[in-house]
């Protein structure tokens, strides 16, 4: 059966049952809202990394054998050792160390001997040792009770940071920052939709349907991620703006042309059948090229972007359904009375799209040569963009927590722990421990980035010793290569030894390995599936490179722009060139499509671009603006991650609806001449682009 056929059938059902259809969608919406109320959110590091990661379940196995979490507590005064400062530290340290779950503590009062719980004159640290918990929200609450029921000396403060408190606190931001988003997007959507998208039927409150419909998507895929268990993680704080954003071009699409055609006079049924059969024809292909764009997170071996393409896809989904079904039943229930055909009137805004369609034109070289040498530039200075793996600068800078291990961080030197794990039936015995300690010395002496060392004995079990290596801070090659001169240190010196090297630095170095790799295999992916669409729909190797050429041009740009605005590459922005992919080839379908129906209708290729860029270019123009809101709402989001990874989007939109209405009519112009024709008095340039032939009705 045919896409048109499929599209009519749901038209003609909409059309001929609103009602029904219309309580169908409002039953189905609130069933799924109730599924949502058991959505989960996941605060920790493990969305990073894949099930069956190496790197991470040995870190994993060796915190579940020698690590606690830790909850460290800074208590602040003037002078710590005053007695009735160091009466209330033993006070506090009494009250948490009464809490159930709580393993052992220490501070100044309790361990004298450790100088380090004192780190200045000002300063003094209480460290409460807890098991992890898979809802630290709970170590969390009990330990800011403990801490508030302790009377205070006055000038005392007091801090609580580590893995609970932490995890707790972006619990809170996470549910802030997607309300704040949500609702930046929703405004940002009703200002475009009241100033650009204008209707001719249903009274004032008609531009916002698209919004009512992508509303309900939105719930309905909310629903949908609890039943499969898609949890909310810091990406996924994102969803909601991306998808209203997305979501509502498929409906602005379909009431353009059901406005358009209800202008020529056509029935409410007509126009209904026409817009959905042709505009949803265009719009479904929107919908899968944009699906590959984000499906192709699905091999990001990134469990936390796999999961945020997933929860896209699924709501991109939806929202195609609404806009082909659940709107023409709106249509049909509000636009009762007839229209009268009413002539294009030429506005500011339709003289401007008419300005563009001129200079692509006049000027089709000039154009090209422009974006040319602006797109080589950003591929030569690309390169060039730091890659970040240090998830604390991800999360919001002014968090209690992480203020507090900034400064934790200062106090202790700004150094990380890089552990080796010694597997050894003879871990007691004197050979095995001179044999660590000299491997501690020679790993220190051939690393410089090694600080300091020290080893321990896991003495429950008598089998595993434990290397901890005190290291500078880094990132990129140069933790690529500390890591490799360890493992070369401890292959040379100790190749008998079973060691496996674990810690943080060890992770962000993965991470950051995975980043790279997942950013070329979902370009690629995307690239490679865009483009056999673009081939089943055009019927053409050459062909189907047009319309993707002005998004290889925003790649490229967006990389310079990167650059140029120092953002580094996150776990999220390693998905902007597979997402510009899938979006951007979206605007140029609708402009080829409507391009080659003008052609078909007589127009010569002057005359078309001078039709579509106006007559089309005003729902692209708007279906763009929506898009970029919804990733421009991402920058009021309070995690970097997010600020970073919308304005890349958001530029990354602009530029495509400019090259769309600029660069890819100057190409047509160029591959589509009319003025020279060959001895059958046929244009040349329909040999070029033979899908243009009125003969060829193949592209529904």
């Amino acid at each position: 059966m045919k896409t048109s056929n499929i599209l009519q059938g749901l038209s003609e059902k909409a059309g001929h049952h609103p009602i029904s259809t219309i309580v169908i969608v409002t039953i189905t919406a609130i069933i799924c809202l109730s599924f949502s109320s058991s959505l989960q959110m996941v605060t920790s590091s493990e969305t990073f990394f894949p099930e069956d990661s190496v790197v991470y379940n040995e870190f994993k196995a060796y915190q579940k054998d020698f690590g606690t979490d830790t909850v460290f507590v800074m208590v602040k005064s003037d002078d710590i050792t005053q007695p009735f400062v160091l009466d209330y530290i033993s006070l506090l340290e009494n009250q948490l160390r009464g809490l159930d779950y709580v393993i052992s503590t220490s501070s100044p009062v309790s361990n004298i001997q450790n100088s380090a719980l004192i780190p200045g004159q000002d300063i003094a640290l209480i460290i409460v040792q807890v098991p992890e918990l898979e809802n630290p929200k709970v170590i969390a609450i009990d330990m800011e009770r403990a801490i508030d029921f302790v009377d205070r000396p006055p000038d005392v403060t007091v801090e609580a940071s580590g893995g609970p408190m932490l995890d707790y606190q972006l619990g809170r931001t996470m549910g802030m920052s997607m309300g704040i988003m949500f609702f930046a997007a929703i405004i940002i959507m009703v200002l475009i939709l009241y100033t650009f998208f204008r209707t001719i039927v249903g009274g004032r409150l008609l531009p916002f349907l698209p919004l009512l419909a992508v509303t309900l998507a939105l719930i309905i895929s909310f629903g949908l991620m609890a039943v499969l268990e898609i949890p909310i993680s810091m990406i996924l704080t994102g969803f909601l703006s991306v998808l209203i954003g997305l979501g509502i071009d498929y409906g602005i699409q379909v009431m353009s042309r059901y406005e358009e055609e209800r202008s020529k006079g056509c029935s409410v049924d007509e126009a209904i059948a026409i817009s959905v059969t042709k505009m949803g024809s265009a719009v479904g292909l929107a919908v899968i090229t944009t699906i590959i764009g984000f499906g192709s997170m699905l091999f990001a071996d990134i469990p936390d972007l796999e999961n945020f393409g997933m929860a896209v896809c699924i709501g991109l989904v939806i929202s195609f359904i609404m806009a082909v079904w659940f709107i023409p039943a709106v249509l049909k229930l509000v636009d009762k009375g007839p229209v009268k055909i009413k002539r294009h009137t030429t506005g500011l805004f339709d003289k401007s799209l008419l300005g563009l369609s001129r200079i692509s034109i006049k000027h089709p070289v000039l154009i090209l040569v422009i974006v040319s040498s602006v797109a080589i530039t950003g591929a030569v200075v690309s390169p060039k963009v730091d890659t970040l793996t240090d998830f604390y600068q991800y999360f919001p800078p002014d968090l209690e927590a992480i203020e507090f291990m900034e400064e934790m961080h200062v106090l202790t030197g700004g150094t990380d722990t890089i552990t080796l794990i010694i597997h050894s039936d003879m871990i007691t015995s004197p050979g095995t421990l001179n044999k660590m300690l000299m491997l501690c010395d020679y790993i220190r002496s051939h690393e410089t980035s090694v600080i300091s060392t020290s080893s321990f004995i896991n003495y429950p079990y008598d089998t595993t010793g434990v290397i901890d290596l005190s290291v500078e801070h880094m990132e990129g090659e140069r933790l690529d290569d500390a890591i490799n001169n360890i493992r070369s240190s401890i292959e040379y010196f100790a190749p008998e030894l079973d060691i496996t090297i674990t810690g943080e630095p060890i992770l962000n170095n993965y991470i950051g390995h995975s980043m790279t790799d997942g950013q070329k295999r979902m370009t690629l992916i995307s690239f490679v599936f865009v483009y056999l669409a673009m081939i089943l729909i055009f019927k053409s190797f050459i062909r189907a490179l047009l319309p993707m050429i002005p998004i290889i041009v925003v790649i490229l740009i967006s990389g310079g722009l990167m650059w140029y605005l120092d953002i580094p590459q996150t776990t999220l922005s390693i998905s902007t060139n597979s997402i510009i992919l899938g979006l951007g080839v979206d605007y140029s379908i609708h402009i080829m499509h409507r391009y080659r129906e003008e052609r078909e209708n007589g127009a010569s290729s002057i005359e078309a671009i001078r039709t579509t860029i106006p007559r089309i270019g005003k729902s692209i123009v708007t279906s763009g603006l929506t898009t970029a809101g919804g990733f421009a709402a991402m920058m009021l989001s309070p995690f970097p991650l997010m600020v970073w990874f919308g304005i890349i989007a958001f530029a990354s939109i602009l530029m495509i609806l400019l090259l769309t209405l600029t660069m890819l009519p100057a190409m047509l112009i160029l591959l589509d001449t009319p003025n020279i024709l060959n001895r059958n008095n046929t244009p040349k340039g329909l040999h070029t682009l033979p899908y243009l032939n009125e003969n060829v009705n193949n592209y529904e």
